[in-house]
C-alpha cells in the first residue's frame, strides 16, 4: 500500500497503472491485480482509519483514487495548489480554523485553474487539511492535520521551484497576518459574538429606470454575477453553468451560463413583485431553483424608489428613503395612491399594471410633506448619513449600498447634524449600543470579521438620551476576490464571455460553446489561438485580426474557419488545452483557457497510413464496470451496431458515430469518412425510419439528435459536414413524422439540397391552405430578412404566427414560438424542458401540424447561424 501511494505521489495526471507497472518488477497488470491494490487501501481505512476518497472523481476512478488520495498531493498538482493559495490569500478570514470549510472553498476556486486540480480538490477534507497545514504549520513540527514527514516532503518539493516557493511564501505571510489581526474581536467590545450573514449575499439584482427620448420610463435589471455562490452551493453552480435562466417580468431569456458573467441590462415588461422568484433555471430541480430564489431577490414594495442623477440611469434606493433637494422616481402598483404632495408628478412607464411618479423633493420639507411620504412607506433622511471611508470601497452607490473585497478593512462613518447622546446599531439583526463622542458630528467604526455576504447595518440615534429613532442604513457587501478575471471586467477595454462558462476544449471545437467579445466599436484587434499538450508545450498557434465587437453569431463563423486551418487541425487530437487571447494595444486584452479535461473514457483517432481512412482506439481509465461500445453508421444513424471494446475500430468509408459507455461515464466520437473512397462511392442519404406518431417516438428522435450533436468532433472538416447532414436528417424526420403528406414529401426532397437551393416559395405554399394559415406564412415570408439573431427570430415568429399558436391551446405565445423553432431546427434542445411542459406543447403540435410547417418554413428561410438551434 505504501508503494502504491508512493507511485501516486509521482502520478502525472494521465495514466497511473503504466507508472505503477514500470516501478513494480514482475507485476502483471490485470483487473484482478488492480482490485488487490484497491482492497489493501479499503482494509487499511477499515482497520486504521485511513482516508476514504471523496467526490465524483473518486466515484468514477474507484481504484486509482485510493493510492492518489493517500499520496496527499501528487507532484504535478503542487505548483498549481501553491498558486491558488497565493491568488486567494485575502479570502481566508474565519476559514483557517475550519479545514473542512476551507477545503470546500478551495474546490470552488480550483474551477478557475486546471481540470485535474479541480478533480483533486473534490476530496475537500484532504485538501482543506493540507492547505491549513501548509499555511500555518512549520513543516518540521507535529500537527494533527498532516503527518509531519509528509508535510515536510511537500514543502521541500514546493521550495525547490522558484515560482512555487514565492507563491507559498506569500500565502503563508498572509495567513500569519490573518491569524494575528482578524481572529479576535477588539478588546473592550461589549458584544463578543462574531458578525454573521443570513445569506451568501451580493447577489441581488440592481434595478434601474431609464427615460427614453419619448419621455417614457423603462425598467431594467442588472443581473448579478453568481460565480461567488459556487463555493457554498456547488450544485447550484453546476445548474447555472448548464441552464438557461428566466427573469421574472422579462421577455428575454438569459443564455446558458450567462449568470456567471456580467451581462447587459435586461429590460422588464412586467414588475417582478415578491414573492414571485426573480430568477429561475430551465433545467434545474425545484430544490436548486428554491436556492436561487433565496439568493437573488428584489426588495419589497409597496413603492420602489429610484434616485435620478444627470446623465445616468435612475438607480434603486434600497432603503426606500429620499433626501431633501434631490429628485426621485417611484414605482408602484397602479391601484396605489401616490404621496399627497404638490411635487409628485405622474409619468408614463412601460410596465404592465404599474404606475410611476417623479418626486422633485424641495430643499426644505414641511411636517405635512414628511408625514405624507411616511404614510406611503417612504422615509426622509436629513440628519443622519452612513457612508464608507478609509480604503476605497469597490462600489458605493451614494444611497446605502457599498461593497468591499474579502480581507479589506470595512470602515464606515456616521454623520449626525446634531450631536446625539447614544448610537444604536443593528448588524444583521444583532444589537450594539455606543456612546456618541461628545461634541463630535462624526463617528467612525471599523467592522471586523465581516464574512463574505450581504450585511444590513441599521443606524439609530438618540438626540435627547430618551429613545432611539431610526435614521439611516447601509448594505455592506463583502465579496471574495476573484483573481482569475482573464475574461475582462466591466470597465475594461475588452471583455470576453463564453456560454457555457469555462467551456471545455471539445465544446469550443464543436461549436457548442459560444463566445462574445465586447470592445470599442469597429476596432481591429488581434486574436490568437494556441494549442498545447499535457506538459504545456505549444503545438500550434494561429493569429488573425478580428473586428470588434464579436457576437455569438460572428463566433460561429469564426470557429468554423478555425477548424479548417491546417496547422490547427493537424494538432487538435493531440492537444490538451487551447488558449484564446484577444488584445488591442492601448485598449486591453482578455484570455480564456479551454481544457480537454480528464475523462474516464476517451477515443483517440488516427489515420491508416497504407489504405487511408481512420481507426479509433478507446482509452479506459474508469476502473469501473464493463464498457459497451456501439457504432452508428452515417447511413443508419439511429441503428447501433455493437463493437468489441478492447480492439481498435476501423472506420467505414462514410464514417459514423462511436459511443463507449459504462455506469459512470460515456464517450461519443464522430468518426470522419475516408475522403478517397467517398469519391468513388458517393454520399448516402441518412435513413431515419420512424414509428407511429407519439410522444415516445418524438422523444426517441430527440435523444438520437442529442447523441450525434453532443459527440466530439475530429480535426476533420468532412466529419463536421457528415454530422451536419445526420442532424438535419433527424430534424427532417421528426418534422415529417409530425406533418405527414405533402410536407413530409417536401422534406425528403430537400434532404440532399444545400440550404441556398431550398425552394422557399414552395415551402410557403405548403404551410397551409386556410386564410389564417396563408396569412401566417405571408407574415413569416415578409420578415425573414429581418430575423438575423435568435432573439429576433423568436420574437418575430411569435408575432407572425401568434394567432396560430394561441388557437392551438399553447399556454404562452412566446414560449410556444421558442418551442416550435427548437423543434424545427435542433430538437435535442427540447430535452432541456421539463417533461410535463414539453409533452404539453408536443400534444398541441400533434393536433395542429400547421405549427410545425410554419416553424420549419421560418427555419429554412433564415441563415444557419441563426436557425441552427435557437437555444
Amino acid at each position: 500500500m505504501v508503494h502504491a501511494a508512493e507511485v501516486g505521489y509521482s502520478y502525472d495526471g494521465v495514466e497511473y497503472w503504466p507508472i505503477y507497472a514500470s516501478k513494480t518488477p514482475l507485476w502483471g497488470d490485470s483487473d484482478y491485480e488492480r482490485d488487490r491494490v484497491r482492497n489493501w487501501f479499503v482494509e487499511f481505512s477499515q482497520q486504521y482509519g485511513g482516508a476514504i476518497p471523496q467526490g465524483a472523481w473518486a466515484h468514477t476512478f474507484r481504484k486509482i483514487a485510493w493510492p492518489i488520495t493517500h499520496a496527499v498531493l501528487p507532484r504535478y498538482l503542487q505548483v498549481q495548489l501553491a498558486r491558488m493559495l497565493s491568488d486567494y490569500r485575502t479570502s481566508w478570514p474565519s476559514l483557517l480554523d475550519d479545514p473542512a470549510a476551507l477545503g470546500t472553498r478551495l474546490h470552488a476556486w480550483s474551477r478557475h485553474y486546471s481540470d485535474r486540480l479541480e478533480k483533486f480538490c473534490q476530496n475537500t477534507e484532504i485538501v482543506g487539511r493540507l492547505a491549513v497545514a501548509l499555511l500555518i504549520t512549520d513543516e518540521h513540527a507535529d500537527t494533527p492535520l498532516i503527518e509531519s514527514t509528509a508535510l515536510a516532503r511537500i514543502v521541500e518539493s514546493l521550495n525547490s521551484e522558484r515560482q512555487s516557493r514565492r507563491w507559498l511564501s506569500e500565502a503563508r505571510r498572509s495567513a500569519s497576518s490573518i491569524r494575528t489581526h482578524n481572529f479576535r474581536p477588539p478588546e473592550g467590545r461589549s458584544d463578543p459574538d462574531r458578525l454573521h450573514t443570513p445569506r451568501q449575499g451580493g447577489n441581488d439584482p440592481q434595478l434601474q429606470l431609464r427615460e427614453d427620448a419619448g419621455g417614457v420610463w423603462r425598467a431594467f435589471a442588472i443581473l448579478p454575477d453568481l460565480k461567488p455562490l459556487q463555493h457554498a452551493m456547488p450544485q447550484l453552480y453546476e445548474a447555472l453553468r448548464n441552464s438557461r435562466a428566466v427573469v421574472a417580468g422579462a421577455r428575454q431569456e438569459i443564455p446558458t451560463g450567462g449568470l456567471l458573467y456580467a451581462t447587459p441590462p435586461t429590460e422588464l415588461t412586467r414588475w417582478p413583485a415578491p414573492p414571485q422568484p426573480f430568477l429561475q433555471l430551465r433545467r434545474a430541480s425545484d430544490g436548486v431553483n428554491l436556492l436561487l430564489a433565496e439568493q437573488c431577490r428584489i426588495t419589497r414594495g409597496p413603492w420602489w424608489v429610484f434616485r435620478q442623477r444627470p446623465g445616468t440611469p435612475a438607480g434603486e434606493v434600497k432603503g426606500k428613503f429620499v433626501r431633501p433637494g434631490a429628485s426621485y422616481c417611484i414605482v408602484g402598483d397602479q391601484t396605489l395612491s401616490p404621496p399627497t404632495v404638490d411635487w409628485c408628478v405622474k409619468v408614463e412607464i412601460a410596465l404592465e399594471g404599474m404606475s410611476a411618479y417623479v418626486l422633485s423633493v424641495p430643499a426644505t420639507l414641511s411636517e405635512a410633506d414628511s408625514s405624507a411620504l411616511l404614510e406611503a412607506g417612504i422615509s426622509v433622511v436629513s440628519d443622519v448619513r452612513v457612508r464608507p471611508v478609509g480604503v476605497v470601497a469597490g462600489r458605493w452607490d451614494g444611497d446605502g449600498v457599498a461593497e468591499w473585497l474579502s480581507g479589506e478593512p470595512v470602515l464606515i462613518a456616521i454623520h449626525a447634524e446634531h450631536s446625539p447622546k447614544k448610537l444604536g446599531l443593528r448588524i444583521n439583526g444583532d444589537p450594539y449600543f455606543l456612546d456618541w463622542p461628545e461634541g463630535e458630528s462624526d463617528l467612525f467604526l471599523s467592522l471586523a470579521e465581516l464574512a463574505s455576504g450581504t450585511h444590513e447595518i441599521v443606524v439609530t440615534v438618540d438626540p435627547n438620551g430618551e429613545n432611539l429613532k431610526t435614521e439611516g442604513s447601509l448594505l455592506a457587501i463583502i465579496r471574495d476576490s476573484d483573481v482569475h478575471n482573464e475574461a475582462g471586467l466591466a470597465g475594461e477595454g475588452i471583455r470576453l464571455r463564453s456560454f457555457p462558462a469555462q467551456p471545455s476544449l471539445p465544446e469550443l471545437w464543436d461549436g457548442r460553446a459560444l463566445l462574445e467579445i465586447d470592445g470599442p466599436s469597429d476596432t481591429a484587434a488581434e486574436f490568437a489561438l494556441s494549442l498545447r499538450d499535457g506538459s504545456g508545450a505549444q503545438l500550434a498557434i494561429h493569429r488573425q485580426s478580428l473586428r470588434l465587437p464579436v457576437t455569438s453569431s460572428d463566433w460561429q463563423r469564426i470557429v468554423s474557419r478555425l477548424r479548417e486551418q491546417p496547422q490547427i487541425a493537424r494538432h487538435y487530437d493531440a492537444a490538451d488545452t487551447a488558449e484564446l487571447a484577444i488584445s488591442k494595444a492601448g485598449v486591453g486584452f482578455a484570455t480564456i483557457r479551454c481544457e480537454r479535461g480528464f475523462h474516464g473514457l476517451r477515443w483517440v483517432l488516427s489515420t491508416r497510413h497504407r489504405d487511408y481512412g481512420y481507426v479509433a482506439r478507446l482509452i479506459d481509465r474508469t476502473d469501473g464496470d464493463t464498457v459497451e461500445v456501439v457504432f452508428y453508421p452515417v447511413e443508419r444513424p439511429l441503428s447501433g451496431q455493437p463493437q468489441p471494446a478492447d480492439q481498435e475500430f476501423s472506420g467505414p468509408p462514410r464514417g459514423g458515430l462511436l459511443v463507449a459507455s459504462n455506469d459512470q461515464d460515456r464517450a461519443a466520437q464522430i468518426v470522419p469518412p475516408d475522403v478517397n473512397q467517398m469519391i468513388g462511392i458517393g454520399h448516402a442519404t441518412p435513413s431515419i425510419p420512424t414509428a407511429q406518431k407519439s410522444l415516445v417516438e418524438c422523444t426517441r428522435l430527440m435523444k438520437g439528435h442529442q447523441l450525434w450533436k453532443s459527440a466530439q468532433l475530429p480535426a476533420h472538416p468532412f466529419g463536421v459536414r457528415e454530422r451536419r447532414r445526420v442532424l438535419d436528417s433527424i430534424s427532417g424526420a421528426l418534422v415529417g413524422l409530425l406533418t405527414p403528406g405533402k410536407w413530409a414529401s417536401f422534406e425528403s426532397q430537400i434532404a440532399t439540397q444545400a440550404a441556398a437551393d431550398v425552394d422557399l416559395d414552395r415551402a410557403q405554399a405548403l404551410v397551409g391552405g386556410s386564410l389564417a394559415h396563408r396569412a401566417a406564412a405571408e407574415a413569416i415570408a415578409n420578415h425573414l430578412w429581418e430575423w438575423d439573431t435568435p432573439a429576433l427570430l423568436i420574437e418575430g415568429f411569435s408575432e407572425a404566427a401568434g394567432a396560430l399558436i394561441s388557437s392551438s391551446g399553447m399556454p404562452n405565445i412566446l414560449e410556444g414560438a421558442r418551442f416550435l423553432l427548437q423543434l424545427a431546427s435542433s430538437p435535442s434542445e427540447l430535452l432541456e424542458w421539463e417533461t410535463a411542459e414539453r409533452n404539453e406543447y408536443l400534444r398541441a403540435v400533434m393536433t395542429n401540424p400547421v405549427l410545425v410547417r410554419a416553424a420549419r418554413f421560418a427555419v429554412l428561410g433564415t441563415v444557419e447561424e441563426v436557425a441552427g438551434g435557437v437555444g
